[in-house]
């Protein structure tokens, strides 16, 4: 067991072999819950699809799309827009 003292912001530093043990490293997040007398931590994983975006390139007033690929650009700002909204509510909660 591992002991750690609280700070004036609530701060606390998370000891070295918890970290390893939960492959917790610099950056990662942790969703702090408190259940049946414990303070829990449990390491939050992003969830990464792969998606593959086309967008035109603009060259001297030229746009140069991928050949019988219909785009729709309005459609296009959409999905992007939606996208990074789904990744902020699953990073931020």
């Amino acid at each position: 067991m591992s002991a750690t003292v609280v700070r004036g912001k609530r701060q606390t530093t998370l000891p070295e072999d918890v970290c390893q043990a939960a492959g917790i490293k610099v950056r990662d997040q942790v969703d702090w819950r408190f259940e049946q007398g414990e303070i829990r931590g449990r390491k939050l994983v992003p969830v990464r699809e792969r998606v593959r975006v086309v967008r035109p390139v603009e060259f001297k007033d030229l746009q140069i799309t991928p050949q019988n690929l219909n785009i729709k650009f309005d459609q296009l700002e959409e999905d992007l827009r939606r996208e990074r909204e789904d990744r902020d509510d699953r990073l931020l909660g």
